[in-house]
């Protein structure tokens, strides 16, 4: 099995996904690991995919090229070289960081760099603005994952600084494992 990163752009629209698929299908290759979401009126897709060593990626990439005219995307695929490890890493020490408040540039980068600061891992970040009754309110999820060496309520006082600092509020909790 080989392995690639498949990310795509385009408008949204009925039918994407499964044309996807469909492509995918075809070939023999098997998605390991993906995100798939509309933003504003456009689809978003990143995959992670196993396909047989049979399958060229110059091959796969003509066969998306309809798919790039027919719904009007961009798509790349990018070869995950063999000596890399698919990582389904278990998270440490999962924890949730929402974000609620007034639509103000800086609230992304302010977090983002503080969590990069001590060296904590974003592992998901969603965020949208939405209408509120006093104008537009940014909310952002962010799961995370901290360090077991670290105390989390170091993490709790920089995040609290920084929900006074902009006038956000900002919650902090831990996710429980799921298990299968």
């Amino acid at each position: 099995m080989t392995k690639a990163v498949i990310s795509g752009i385009g408008p949204d629209q009925p039918g994407i996904v499964a044309a996807i698929a469909d492509i995918l299908y075809k070939r023999g290759c098997n998605i390991v690991d993906s995100t798939m979401t509309r933003l504003a009126n456009e689809f978003a897709v990143i995959l992670i995919i196993n396909a047989p060593n049979s399958v060229r990626f110059p091959d796969l990439k003509a066969e998306f090229a309809t798919l790039e005219e027919s719904h009007n995307m961009t798509v790349v695929i990018k070869p995950i070289p063999d000596n890399i490890g698919m990582d389904f890493h278990k998270p440490e020490n999962p924890y949730m960081i929402s974000v609620a408040g007034q639509d103000q540039a800086g609230i992304t980068y302010k977090i983002s760099r503080k969590l990069a600061e001590m060296d904590i891992n974003i592992t998901d970040l969603n965020a949208q603005c939405i209408q509120g009754d006093e104008g537009p309110v940014y909310i952002m999820m962010v799961e995370i994952d901290i360090p077991n060496s670290m105390a989390v309520g170091s993490l709790q006082k920089e995040i609290q600084e920084i929900a006074r600092e902009i006038g956000l509020e900002i919650q902090l909790r831990p996710l429980e494992a799921v298990a299968l």
